[in-house]
């Protein structure tokens, strides 16, 4: 098994044939009241994501069956989604039989983060979803469509995005800084926009019941880069994203605090090529040079991973 860093001295080691389980500790990012952080690793990404779709399916169960103090079930759960590997448990969650105990109309999803490009662009994050699971929710009738909470798309023509990214690359500062303003001001206006649906269906201080999360091979998780200011930001819900360092360049995130503040909080990351980022993660809280640092959870706070993933922890 891989070493762990002095600085988070592990509570347990459990070891069977197939998985791997530590348990770390952890530093609190808005308070003494955070969980501490579980890592999971399995033998293989297949498993992970195998996996990830029955704890997904069974966490629906127990959080629409939770008993409140005054006696009472909840009236809904909410779930934000990510893309990349942590959508694609989402691919697997009807060939579950529990799957069909699960009360859907309860069930509201938003997103960690999405690229803004249009509607039927397949880097939205929001259409991966619809076509793993949700489309076929609402095609038969168990989720309302009310219930899915998409950032907007770039309603622009094809024509005028590529003219003014065209002007964003261009060699005339003038010409650059314009394009920027102008892309600027749309993707403030979807975060704005985005904020104030997540207060309207949440209050003031909205909480996510679940959010989903992948990290990149550099470190980022949601929208918010390393080398970006965005991971810095604590007086918005939602940020605009301009000059992604990762395809395409123009996205909407959710903020640092906000995702901090759920309740339950899981990452997937699998692969050796996130290996070291993954161990400056672990390593230090609220490095901006690793967003995904930033990360917690109120009750609960895991990180699914692979054998190949860890190995410099």
């Amino acid at each position: 098994m891989a070493r762990f860093p002095a600085c988070h001295p592990y509570y347990a080691l459990s070891t069977d044939n197939t998985i791997h389980i530590a348990k770390y500790d952890t530093y609190p990012i808005q308070g003494p009241y955070m969980a501490t952080r579980k890592l999971i690793v399995y033998p293989n990404k297949d498993l992970m994501i195998q996996a990830g779709a029955q704890r997904f399916v069974l966490a629906l169960l127990d959080l629409l069956a939770e008993r409140l103090p005054d006696g009472t079930h909840r009236t809904r759960v909410d779930v934000a989604l990510s893309g990349g590997s942590a959508a694609q448990p989402l691919g697997l969650v009807l060939s579950d039989p529990l799957a069909d105990a699960i009360d859907w109309s309860r069930v509201h999803f938003w997103w960690s983060d999405e690229r803004f490009v249009p509607a039927y662009d397949t880097d939205r994050n929001a259409l991966e979803a619809r076509r793993l699971l949700l489309d076929q929710l609402v095609a038969d009738g168990k989720l309302p469509e009310s219930n899915i909470h998409e950032m907007a798309a770039d309603t622009r023509s094809a024509d005028d995005i590529a003219d003014v990214m065209d002007q964003a690359d261009s060699d005339d500062a003038s010409v650059r800084a314009a394009a920027d303003a102008t892309n600027d001001a749309l993707l403030d206006d979807v975060a704005s926009d985005y904020e104030r649906e997540l207060v309207n269906e949440l209050g003031p201080e909205p909480v996510i019941d679940l959010m989903i999360l992948g990290m990149g091979p550099d470190g980022h998780y949601a929208s918010l880069f390393p080398g970006h200011d965005e991971v810095k930001v604590t007086d918005r819900l939602t940020v605009g994203v301009n000059h992604s360092p990762k395809m395409p360049p123009l996205r909407v995130s959710l903020t640092a605090p906000l995702i901090a503040r759920s309740r339950h909080t899981w990452f997937f990351a699998a692969g050796a090529g996130k290996a070291e980022s993954l161990a400056h993660v672990f390593e230090q809280p609220n490095n901006p040079d690793y967003p995904s640092s930033y990360a917690n959870g109120v009750d609960e706070f895991i990180w699914f991973s692979t054998e190949e993933t860890v190995t410099e922890l």
